[in-house]
């Protein structure tokens, strides 16, 4: 059985190794010249990453605690799990090679640009038959166009600056409208800050004066597209998509490499019954349409509102839950009248711990 996945991304290699492990030797079409990492932060819980046929201790930049959740009047809830940051276009390279080592194929300079039923056609005329066809090329996937799949999109930026982060133990959200509508974001890693924001690089660089980041050296600049439709159509005949081409990636958190890892290892076991990979993923919570929700949710209330809903479901430098946040969700008859809200938004927060970033 011909396996051929377009995209050498995460969700490409990730997949390309359980499927090896499976006894197939895929091929991966990538119309880039090298393997690089996009605007990403980075970031993965670390259990998740353990999971992987491949070991990524090497490519760990940072072991973190977890994430802060950090408000306009400064300050914080907690998220704990263990997390890492990644040197992600090493650890993406690294992946390659055991694929190859292994008797995968990976083609760069591959641009698919031409879908057909049983074949796809790159851009210099060659034509590749195939007998499943996955689709890991990003939010604006061929694959998934040709099945009639669209997402909602959003721009984020984000800037690599040099940084001593030997004190930093938790990935960073600031929730604060003058930058993002959602959250701002610094993760840390060996002597760098990843600092990114939802929108234009006008508002990441007012956030970076904010911080006080202005005059670190930049190391990168980078933007991209991030998919916030959850998980829709996944399968179509003998075709079928895999992360940010399928907006596996949470919408309520932005965080997507965790649901590549657990969505690969479904493909892989269910590859030559397509339909049942669809249904498995349907039924994760990472697919769940709450997390969705949450986030419409969040989006409505004002800085004050979420900074209090966010402290009530998270918990303080202690690891309990904030006596005055608890006290102020029941005193504020406009929370408390929408309990189904506060209900979904818990439980994303808690999903989103275990299959969030």
């Amino acid at each position: 059985m011909r396996v051929i996945i377009v995209g050498a991304g995460p969700a490409g290699l990730i997949s390309a190794l359980y499927l090896i492990k499976e006894g197939l030797r895929p091929l991966i079409l990538d119309k880039e010249s090298v393997i690089k990492s996009t605007a990403c932060g980075e970031a993965c819980g670390a259990e998740s990453l353990s999971r992987i046929p491949f070991d990524s201790e090497q490519y760990i930049s940072k072991y973190l605690k977890g994430a802060r959740l950090i408000y306009p009047d400064g300050k914080c809830s907690y998220l704990y799990k263990n997390s890492v940051t990644l040197d992600r276009t090493n650890w993406l390279r690294g992946m390659a090679r055991e694929i190859e080592k292994r008797a995968g194929q990976i083609r760069l300079n591959s641009r698919v640009v031409e879908v057909k039923e049983d074949y796809v056609q790159l851009m210099n005329g060659e034509r590749i038959d195939y007998d499943i066809l996955i689709g890991a090329d990003g939010p604006n996937s061929l694959v998934a166009k040709h099945m009639g799949v669209r997402h909602q999109l959003t721009a984020v930026c984000q800037y690599k600056l040099a940084y001593n982060t030997s004190g930093m133990d938790y990935l960073e959200f600031y929730i604060d409208r003058k930058f993002s509508p959602d959250y701002s974001w610094i993760f840390p890693k060996e002597g760098v800050i990843n600092v990114g924001t939802e929108g234009s690089f006008a508002k990441l660089d007012a956030f970076l004066a904010y911080k006080g980041l202005s005059g670190c050296k930049v190391i990168a600049k980078e933007a991209g597209i991030l998919p916030t439709s959850g998980v829709q159509r996944l399968v179509r005949r003998n075709m079928a998509l895999i992360g940010d081409a399928v907006s596996t990636t949470n919408p309520f958190t932005g965080g997507g490499l965790t649901s590549i890892i657990y969505a690969s290892e479904m493909l892989a076991k269910h590859i030559t019954r397509l339909e049942d990979y669809e249904k498995e993923v349907k039924r994760h919570p990472m697919a769940f349409p709450v997390l969705l929700k949450a986030r419409q949710i969040l989006l409505q209330l004002n800085d004050n509102d979420v900074e209090r809903l966010l402290s009530f479901i998270t918990k303080d430098t202690n690891g309990s839950r904030k006596l005055s946040a608890i006290l102020y969700i029941f005193r504020n008859v406009s929370l408390i009248t929408k309990l189904s809200p506060l209900i979904n938004v818990y439980r994303a927060v808690r999903i989103s711990i275990d299959y969030g970033w």
